[in-house]
């Protein structure tokens, strides 16, 4: 529960002064900010070696930000306790290192630092002794350290009251409310897919508002809120002041996390900042993926219009999503074969588009999934979803980030025959009474 509630708050200026700056005025780039525009395309070569002192290890995982440490990344042996690898890339990222003992448990706790030429040295560390972990080289890497050591210095003092009380309620089962907790019960053990669909709407329905939380439990994440909005303002000066790949690694961070973090982030300063960095840095992935996310958020929501895609089938053959849809009543159903709820709700679907695929209602599917396909062959034939699914591979085309669900598993989309979304995440129920009202 801990890390759930670790609030990543930083030391950037007066907290006074600056959480009552203006967040809607726009940035003003330096001067000579157009005139060098940085391609980024560098051919980086980075010797990553290292000590691993603790632990029964006998690999590290290697992956970006944008990867899933369990399904996707490279494997870098351990050997008598040491390890080395050669990292090439075109450009100068964040990367992460993972013990495979703690990913294989699926407890882990992320190794970061940047891709950059020259050596990074680690000496690491497991479980409790995780702090005494120390990574030297590379200027990127020194600032993200000394960043993090600023943050834990000033702010670990006030968040740990709360934190501590926090897992002290979700210990005690006291965090949730009665309402949230007789679900979560009804849940374990569940078998029948229609009933355990609408007990997760219904859980979720409640986390979205205080009737989710015990009273002191959501006065606790009121005032992490607050915490949360002087970090959001303290980052905003630091990537506004320091234009670099670290910075940009914080700004895609917001961004990924803007539909958890809405409450306490400004989507007007992100974009603002991210059109001095796409600028800056053009050719650099984080600016496709940034202005993906954007896109997603300011357009895929009731009443906006879907985003084409391409992914292609288990053959092999690229499908472009207007070439299916357009035209008609369809919904794009995004999952994963990982992904239980989204594939509860999948299947609920089934009964509908039997009942009104004679009168023009499609379903688009797409299968989020990594590394190979083998899972998602498994769940269609158990699940057996009667419609076209295509696959979007260790994330290729982007098409979490261009529907705003990155940090998810999945969720549907409901467009009408001129392309307009009409519900997101519609259940079954609401799905047949939107099509009644369309195709009847």
């Amino acid at each position: 529960m801990k890390k759930n509630f670790i609030i990543l708050v930083f030391l950037i200026g007066n907290a006074v002064v600056f959480s009552q700056q203006k967040k809607d005025k726009p940035i003003e780039s330096s001067g000579n900010l157009k005139k060098e525009a940085v391609t980024t395309i560098t051919n980086v070569n980075s010797k990553l070696k290292g000590k691993i002192n603790s632990g029964k290890s006998t690999y590290l995982m290697l992956v970006t930000e944008k990867d899933n440490p369990f399904k996707s990344g490279v494997k870098i042996p351990i050997t008598d306790g040491y390890f080395e690898y050669d990292l090439k890339t075109a450009f100068s990222e964040k990367y992460t290192l993972i013990l495979g003992e703690e990913l294989e448990n699926a407890m882990f706790r992320p190794i970061s630092f940047f891709a950059e030429d020259g050596a990074v040295e680690f000496n690491l560390f497991t479980g409790e002794d995780f702090d005494k972990n120390t990574i030297s080289g590379g200027n990127l890497t020194n600032k993200m350290l000394a960043y993090k050591n600023e943050q834990k210095k000033v702010f670990e003092p006030i968040a740990k009251p709360f934190n501590e009380e926090l897992d002290s309620l979700w210990e005690s089962k006291k965090y949730f409310s009665e309402a949230v907790n007789t679900i979560m019960d009804k849940i374990k053990g569940h078998e029948k897919d229609l009933e355990l669909n609408e007990l997760y709407r219904l859980r979720d329905e409640l986390l979205e508002t205080e009737n989710g939380y015990s009273s002191r439990a959501w006065f606790l994440k009121s005032k992490m809120d607050s915490i949360q909005r002087i970090k959001f303002d303290w980052e905003v000066k630091y990537v506004k002041t320091n234009q670099d790949i670290f910075s940009y690694s914080l700004l895609l961070n917001n961004v990924r996390w803007y539909k958890q973090n809405k409450k306490t982030t400004d989507l007007n300063v992100l974009s603002n900042i991210f059109e001095i960095y796409s600028k800056k840095y053009p050719l650099h992935p984080y600016t496709k993926q940034i202005n993906e996310i954007l896109e997603g958020i300011k357009t895929v929501k009731v009443g906006g219009m879907y985003i084409d895609f391409s992914a292609p089938t288990i053959d092999g053959k690229n499908i472009i999503a207007s070439d299916v849809i357009a035209g008609k009543v369809a919904l794009i159903d995004l999952w994963a074969s990982w992904c239980g709820p989204c594939r509860v709700t999948s299947k609920s679907y089934i009964p509908i588009y039997e009942k009104y695929k004679e009168k023009g209602f499609v379903i688009l599917g797409v299968a989020n999934e990594f590394k190979n396909t083998n899972a998602f062959v498994k769940a269609i034939e158990k699940d057996q979803y009667p419609w076209l699914n295509l696959i979007e591979l260790e994330n290729k085309n982007r098409i979490w980030d261009k529907y705003n669900i990155s940090n998810s598993g999945g969720s549907t989309f409901l467009i009408d025959a001129r392309g307009i979304i009409l519900a997101i995440h519609p259940d079954a129920e609401e799905l047949d009474k939107i099509l009644k009202g369309l195709l009847n």
